[in-house]
């Protein structure tokens, strides 16, 4: 490194300080690396090679025993717990898979009405613009419509949503739907007479 500092005038400007040291530092991590690699791999040899050794298989490290104890007091312990939260579990238990039995039916129903809606999109049929008007399609129905009911349903709506208000607003929807219907009496030409099909 220190040729490439002779070498190289640009390298020595104290600008590049900060970009130095972080390449020292990555240059000693990966030696150390190498070298943790190299012990790893001497190590592996090493009891590959003692693996035939009756002797080493039967004794154990200190540490894996004290591993082993701590694992058995830990097991100890989780027996001790589930025998004393045994009816709390089984009732967790019960409540969890009601659930999610509960939660299984709803995702089922919303997938039941998703495609329900895929299918009806699927059997729309191609819309004649002379079947469109202003009001927008014309369909045919054989259900009688109860014009004095919807219109106290609109009364009351309308005390609802604007208060004393109310009869002026609907006064001047009523004026404008008047206007509105005088007009469309005229038979005025739909523009643009183009049929859409999407």
């Amino acid at each position: 490194m220190n040729s490439f500092f002779e070498n190289n005038e640009w390298a020595r400007d104290p600008s590049f300080n900060h970009f130095w040291k972080h390449y020292e530092i990555c240059d000693q991590w990966i030696k150390q690396h190498n070298e943790a690699t190299q012990q790893g791999k001497t190590r592996t040899n090493f009891f590959a090679a003692q693996s035939n050794n009756d002797e080493f298989d039967q004794a154990e490290e200190p540490e894996v025993t004290e591993r082993l104890s701590r694992c058995e007091i830990r097991n100890e312990d989780e027996n001790e717990e589930t025998e004393v939260m045994s009816e709390e579990m089984k009732e967790f238990f019960a409540k969890t898979q009601d659930h999610r039995q509960k939660l299984k039916l709803k995702r089922e129903a919303e997938k039941h009405d998703e495609d329900k809606i895929k299918q009806e999109k699927k059997q729309m049929t191609y819309i004649n613009v002379g079947e469109i008007t202003v009001r927008g399609r014309v369909e045919h129905s054989t259900d009688h419509r109860d014009a004095n009911a919807e219109f106290i349903e609109k009364r009351e709506k309308a005390k609802k949503d604007y208060g004393d208000a109310a009869p002026k607003i609907l006064a001047m929807e009523s004026a404008l739907e008047m206007k509105f219907e005088s007009e469309y009496a005229s038979h005025p030409q739909m523009w643009p007479n183009i049929p859409f099909r999407f």
